[in-house]
């Protein structure tokens, strides 16, 4: 059995995307800046909302992953949280899908594909938050060390936009999130959330 399990989530809002190049946070401006696929922490990133049923069974499943994944490594720890996701003001939840720019082993990881409603390459994949598409991720079980807390992990596989928004500087960013050295993160708005159970 795998540690990760593959999931879509479809006709979705996309939020904060860093897909057109690489970024890493800086943490003196705090803010995602553009660098190469070697540097440290480079990673390619997409958010995504969904309305507060589907985000509960979202939750579920990759609560229902984790311990699965427990069952054969006992030494984790109980499920918290699922790492980066946040709640907004009108009801929705807002969850993360990342992958980095080099593996761990130090060689260049695969790129994300984006692709348009027919499944061909976007031309063009300096699209806005807002516009409507779809996420492909694998879960995977993941210790956050500076929240000290066992949960989930979204890692980005591929996007697909069905209704791209284009124009402006690109400027937007995503919330300040803390992140530990393995590159986990939990939302800073969050922290007294997290218990044993679905948090929103």
């Amino acid at each position: 059995m795998s540690d990760f399990k593959t999931r879509f989530v479809l006709d979705c809002e996309l939020e904060y995307p860093r897909l057109n190049q690489y970024y890493w946070f800086n943490s003196s401006t705090r803010k995602s800046e553009p660098c190469e696929k070697t540097r440290p922490g480079a990673e390619k990133s997409v958010g995504f909302k969904l309305p507060k049923d589907k985000a509960v069974e979202l939750w579920n499943d990759a609560k229902a992953h984790f311990n699965d994944v427990k069952s054969r490594k006992p030494d984790m720890g109980d499920f918290k949280t699922i790492h980066s996701y946040r709640e907004n003001e009108d009801g929705t939840i807002s969850f993360r899908a990342k992958r980095k720019g080099m593996t761990a082993r130090g060689t260049p990881g695969a790129d994300i594909a984006v692709v348009d409603g027919n499944n061909k390459l976007l031309d063009d994949v300096g699209f806005w938050g807002g516009s409507i598409g779809g996420v492909k991720f694998s879960m995977l079980p993941t210790f956050n060390q500076s929240k000290n807390e066992w949960g989930i992990t979204f890692m980005l596989d591929k996007v697909q936009v069905t209704q791209p928004i284009y124009g402006g500087d690109g400027g937007e960013d995503f919330p300040v999130h803390n992140t530990d050295n393995n590159g986990s993160s939990t939302a800073a708005t969050s922290d007294d959330l997290y218990q044993d159970s679905i948090p929103f």
